[in-house]
């Protein structure tokens, strides 16, 4: 009975310590659609910002982004569970770092933050801090075009602007869903995605157990062959129980490179 208890409490005092464990993962792509050499970004998801505990994890990890000195810090969407005005400071107080940041920072929104029913409030809050909130809109970032298409489950995407021939050669793209790349047009260099948070539940090769729709085929990593190159980061918070095993959050620091 001992051994059986230990086999089980382990596992998920391992998983609820992981949840606060964050980290930071470094990778250079070589894009074939690029030409802004050595453009680094701070790729940061998902922060779910639901309660004191989950805000110190999120700043945390946005302290761990700007040490890295970026060139953007993205934020591709779910900020929070909840409209209220409680949770709604909970995103304010979280991405305070961010006025320290050197760097634009740019956000879309998730489903999550849809499903909160208080989407302007959503928008006020992220904005608060330096995050410009893109809705199926681009600004230019040092010769780079920074695109936000907005979430795909709430049916607000619109990906047809992105053909627009004036962007420059290096586009890069937040999709909150990594799966909707497919609707992308083949002028992107790269799409950020988060939504999957890895499967949050591995088992101990990192293969999922579950992942929601919209993360079913892209979960985690680099895919190179996707229709247009995708980078996916197991993001920072949790849905559901407050439990991550064999799949630590992710602050991804990505420094692109012409192939």
């Amino acid at each position: 009975m001992a051994a059986g208890a230990t086999c089980t409490v382990l596992p998920l005092a391992t998983a609820s310590y992981s949840t606060g464990w964050v980290s930071v993962e470094r990778h250079e792509l070589e894009l074939p659609q690029w030409d802004a050499n050595g453009f680094k970004v701070a790729l940061l998801a998902d922060l779910h910002t639901n309660s004191p505990r989950e805000v110190i994890h999120a700043s945390h990890a946005l302290e761990l982004a700007i040490a890295e000195k970026p060139d953007l810090i993205a934020l591709p969407g779910d900020f929070v569970n909840w409209g209220d005005t409680p949770h709604l400071n909970f995103v304010r107080q979280a991405l305070e770092p961010l006025h320290e940041a050197k760097c634009p920072v740019v956000a879309t929104l998730g489903n999550h933050d849809y499903d909160c029913r208080n989407i302007s409030g959503i928008i006020e809050a992220v904005s608060s801090s330096s995050a410009k909130v893109l809705r199926n809109g681009a600004i230019e970032v040092r010769g780079v075009t920074v695109a936000g298409v907005d979430d795909a489950i709430a049916h607000r995407h619109k990906p047809q602007f992105l053909a627009d021939a004036s962007f420059s050669k290096s586009l890069l793209t937040l999709f909150h869903e990594p799966d909707f790349v497919d609707t992308l047009p083949t002028n992107v260099s790269l799409q950020l995605s988060g939504h999957s948070h890895g499967g949050q539940i591995c088992l101990p090769n990192g293969r999922p157990l579950h992942t929601p729709r919209g993360a079913w085929k892209y979960y985690a990593g680099y895919y190179p062959e996707a229709k247009v190159p995708l980078y996916v980061t197991r993001g920072i918070g949790t849905v559901g129980p407050r439990m991550r095993l064999f799949c630590r959050p992710e602050v991804s620091i990505l420094t692109l490179r012409s192939a």
